[in-house]
This record gives C-alpha cells, structure tokens and sequence, in this order.
C-alpha cells in the first residue's frame, strides 16, 4: 500500500472482487482513505453486493462512500449502441425494482460464463466451474476464469493476458464468447437507475471504439433519459488507448467536457481501478476536484458528511 496521495480526492468509478476487482470493498475504501481520497463511487459490474460493507468501512476510515454500480448493457446495433456501460450513481442498493433486475442479470451472467468455461474446456484447458464460481464470491467475470486458468495451467500461460488474447477476448483466435440470455438495453439500463432514485452517466465514453458516431450515441442516450457524461478516465491506461500520450487524453476530455456542457449534462470522473487486474491504476487516478464534487452533489441533492 501507498502513501502517495491520489491526484484526485474523489473518485467516481471502482470495481471491487463482487465483480471483477481483486480487492475487497473493505480493503479498497482502506487503501482509498490511505490516498487521502474523500468520496469514492463502489461501481462493481451488474450488482450492487459490495456497496453495504464499503459503506460500513467508509465510515470508519473517514471516506464517503456514494452507492452505485456499472451496468453491462445489450448492443443495439441499429442505434449505434454497442458495448455500452451506464454508470448508476446514488442509487438505493436495496431499491426493489433494482434488485430484482440485478437478480435476473446476475443469473444470465452466471450461464454465460459457465457456458464460457465449458467452450474453454473444450480446448482442453483445465478450467474447473465450480473453481472460478468460489474464485469469484459475487459475480463471476472473465478475470475469474482467467485466474483459475492461468494457476492450473501454467505450461500454457504465462500471464492472465495471454488467456484473454488466446480464448477469452471476442475477438482471440480460439475466442470462447457466448452472448447472455438476458441483459439490459441503454434505456433499460437508466430507467432502472432512475426507478432506485439515481443519475444515470455513460462511462468513459471516449472507448467504445465500435460505435460509429459517439457523439451522436450520447445524443439518442439523453434522448432516453441519460444524466451524464465520465469526462476524466485513464484512457491511458486502458484497452483502445493504452500509450496514449498526456496531449491526446487531454484532447479527449475537453472533447467530452464540450458535449456535456453543450447538451447540459453532469460531468464525472474516476480511475476505474480493478486492484492487480488493471496494473498501472491506483484509486484517484482520474476523478473530480473537491470543488466540483461539492458543486456536483449540491445539483444533485445528495448530502455527504466527510
């Protein structure tokens, strides 16, 4: 753990090991308090399991925690719409409609990555199901498989990385993808978010290198009720702009930055820190400023105490 301070205080966007992090919500909110972060968003894959505990443990570490979490949305390739991510902020994790969405996604998703481990076993890679489900504690993830993978086969794979480009990636070689049985359109996605008392915010929007138009996406997404825009992100630091130099991801977000402020929709930030799973990315990478962050909550009415 290190003491160095985060550049940003608040950091709106961090996954936990209920979803595809390798930290505990308790260990994260720790290591977050250590960085002198002041408010973090637990915003984990399809669940909101973590949110609880992360709270209890923001409490005790003097750090605010904003309840919330990451949907994995359905692509609609008809409306340029395709591999979307709405961040929920301030949600209420145990609003009923939420839950009971959540739940249904959460059991798609563990049919999708059982049939995913079942095609990866196909190709003779010692991969057992029952492995990654304990691995994974909360909602099992391609890391988890990749985990399990890369441990039991090491004549095979040196790396986690290697599992993604040779079998788990959409588009490796010998790629194991199946699409889920059930998972939530955009709108879907921030109708629910609303249901739970929330704002819906489209995530790092500058890396859906798929969509055709993104600024033409984020204008049919406010059409559906979309609140805002993630206009800092360590787009440095992640797949589609990995290397990228400091002028190109500032270019992107004054990009971002304009749209929001153009369409009047509130702007975001976070690190979308993944523990070891994302090496290079500490908590308070990418965030907001103590000043907009209490600029920010006053718009939205959410009322913090640290």
């Amino acid at each position: 753990m290190t003491s160095a301070a985060a550049r940003y205080p608040v950091d709106l966007q961090v996954h936990s090991a209920c979803s595809d992090g390798t930290d505990t919500p308790q260990a994260l909110v720790a290591r977050a308090a250590v960085l002198g972060i002041r408010v973090l968003a637990l915003t984990d894959h399809d669940t909101v399991q973590g949110v609880d505990a992360a709270t209890e443990a923001g409490r005790q570490h003097g750090v605010w925690v904003l309840p919330a979490l990451e949907f994995s949305t359905r692509s609609e390739r008809h409306l340029d719409l395709l591999d979307i991510n709405i961040l929920g902020y301030g949600i209420d994790p145990h609003h009923p409609a939420l839950t009971a969405v959540l739940q249904r996604v959460v059991e798609s998703r563990v049919e999708q990555k059982v049939r995913q481990i079942e095609r990866l076993q196909g190709y003779g890679v010692d991969v057992p199901v029952e492995e990654v489900l304990a691995r994974a504690g909360g909602v099992p993830g391609r890391l988890h498989i990749a985990q399990v993978a890369l441990e039991r086969n090491p004549q095979r794979f040196h790396t986690l990385q290697e599992v993604f480009d040779q079998y788990l990636a959409p588009d490796a070689p010998h790629s194991t993808y199946v699409t889920r049985t059930f998972s939530l359109t955009v709108e879907e996605s921030i109708a629910v978010t609303h249901a739970a008392g929330g704002v819906a915010v489209l995530a790092h929007p500058g890396s859906y290198t798929r969509v055709q138009d993104v600024d033409g996406a984020v204008r049919r997404m406010q059409a559906m009720g979309l609140d805002g825009l993630e206009v800092r992100y360590t787009y440095a630091q992640n797949r589609g702009h990995r290397g990228a130099s400091a002028a190109q991801v500032t270019q992107v977000v004054a990009h971002f930055r304009t749209l929001a402020q153009e369409l009047d929709l509130i702007q975001t930030g976070g690190s979308d820190y993944h523990g070891t799973a994302k090496p290079g990315i500490t908590p308070g990478m990418a965030g907001v400023s103590l000043a907009e962050w209490t600029a920010l909550a006053a718009r939205l009415g959410w009322r913090w105490d640290v």
